[in-house]
């Protein structure tokens, strides 16, 4: 079922298990992921016990939980970041997991506003020097660090200020993190023992992500937006042909919110010969209504607290 929240964001589902309880959320851990395109929530049953430095965030210890309430909403007509924060007061008293306070919140943040430092070569007092080189940041940007540690390097992002501000209004005890920190991690963690080159994609509305590993290391990552499956399969083909990845035998793992019955699958099926949808980490941290979510759907909401 879709329901108008306001004209420009509209709930696409919702799973909320029997094990939720509005009682608990101060000892739950919530997750939500904005774009320009989306907003997602999901709530664990657990919340994260985290320590902070100036600098980033380290989680000390993540005990085993389970996903148990998940929340889908579209948006439409939003251009950037800056102009969802006038919506979010009507949305935390519309949806059913936001209008609660939790022990622990996770924003992540999905724009192309980032950047990638090795650890070695970053001076926090430069972070905003270091996102200047990749992007027009201006003054009402608030700038965050996410420590990639299997990557030994910063992820450097910034979000609207009024975003930002709104959003801990609405929340205590939130963090925020980049979505291609939880991408680059997660998939870092998975293929930490393949010592091929692996390809793959994160695939979203308006834009989607190209990665290129090798073993422990990262080769390649950027951000491509498209309108057609034809833009898609351009970019895709000119990182193969960059890489010296050949079509014709190279694996594509494919993440995120795309159907098999596709345009944009279909017509990559026949440049790229063996290719095939990934997974989250591990379902069990799922609960079972959550379980019937295709398996590559959410990587990144899922795996910030797997």
């Amino acid at each position: 079922m879709t329901t108008g929240i306001k004209n420009n964001i509209k709930q696409v589902n919702s799973f909320i298990d029997e094990a939720f309880d509005e009682k608990l959320t101060p000892t739950y851990h919530l997750a939500i992921s904005i774009g320009v395109d989306h907003i997602w929530l999901a709530v664990n049953e657990k919340s994260l016990i985290e320590s902070f430095s100036p600098s980033l965030t380290t989680t000390i210890e993540q005990p085993k939980a389970k996903y148990i309430a998940f929340e889908n909403f579209s948006l439409s007509n939003i251009l950037d970041l800056d102009q969802l924060a006038d919506s979010l007061d009507l949305f935390y008293k519309e949806s059913l997991l936001f209008n609660h306070r939790y022990g622990s919140v996770a924003c992540i943040i999905v724009n192309n506003s980032s950047t990638i430092v090795p650890s070695p070569l970053f001076d926090f007092s430069k972070k905003a020097l270091y996102l200047g080189f990749n992007i027009f940041l201006q003054s009402d940007k608030n700038i965050e660090v996410d420590d990639l540690k299997n990557l030994e390097a910063k992820n450097i992002f910034a979000l609207p200020s009024n975003l930002k501000n709104k959003l801990e209004e609405l929340q205590t005890n939130i963090r925020f993190h980049h979505f291609s920190s939880l991408l680059i991690e997660g998939l870092l963690i998975q293929n930490k023992n393949q010592p091929n080159k692996k390809l793959f994609v994160h695939v979203q509305p308006s834009h989607f992500e190209v990665l290129v590993f090798e073993g422990k290391g990262l080769l390649f990552y950027n951000t491509f937006n498209y309108f057609t499956a034809e833009d898609f399969l351009y970019y895709l083909l000119f990182v193969c042909e960059q890489m010296n990845l050949n079509p014709e035998n190279i694996e594509l793992i494919v993440l995120g919110e795309l159907e098999k019955n596709s345009d944009i699958f279909t017509l990559t099926q026949k440049y790229i010969r063996n290719i095939k949808f990934g997974e989250r980490a591990d379902e069990s941290h799922l609960s079972y209504q959550l379980q019937t979510l295709p398996k590559h759907f959410y990587f990144t909401l899922f795996n910030n607290y797997s």
